[in-house]
């Protein structure tokens, strides 16, 4: 193979080969162009919206969460007489959130999952189960598939905290 490209170099003119070799460095060029820098470019650019995107959020939610720590922990009558599985239950129906899992762990403590909620939501409808007695223990948020949601897992307490 390498006789034959050999031979049809020998077979031209310095001045074809001249032109060929220019025309040669040009396609590289051109494919290391637009292989490579165009692409490589387009993926920084578009890692740097989505942090820009993702700060954003991270700021709104510390935001909701220093909002939250400043109400007042105390237990309002309503919620005090209900099981808190009903009662987070029907909160979270009113609120337009669906628990993907509402598990109860005696008769003041539950664990639920949500699947996707937008934080905005989910902390509105916190605050108000705290403003009726109803805590966060623990609480685990993660980015979920739909952009601008969360996937949450949580223990919710009925009582004071500490």
């Amino acid at each position: 193979m390498m006789e034959r490209i050999a031979t049809y170099w020998g077979e031209r003119s310095p001045r074809e080969q001249w032109m060929l070799g220019v025309m040669f460095a040009l396609l590289a060029a051109t494919l290391l162009w637009f292989g490579v820098a165009v692409p490589l470019d387009r993926a920084q650019r578009s890692a740097r919206a989505a942090l820009v995107e993702a700060t954003d959020r991270n700021a709104a939610i510390r935001a909701a969460v220093k909002q939250l720590k400043t109400l007042p922990r105390t237990p309002a009558a309503t919620g005090a007489t209900a099981p808190i599985d009903q009662f987070v239950g029907q909160g979270a129906g009113e609120a337009g959130l669906t628990l993907e899992r509402a598990q109860a762990q005696g008769n003041d403590r539950m664990e639920i999952a949500i699947a996707s909620v937008r934080p905005v939501a989910l902390f509105s409808w916190l605050a108000g189960l705290e403003a009726q007695g109803v805590r966060v223990e623990t609480m685990s948020a993660r980015p979920s598939p739909t952009a601008g949601s969360v996937s949450v897992q949580a223990v919710l307490v009925r009582g004071e905290g500490q």
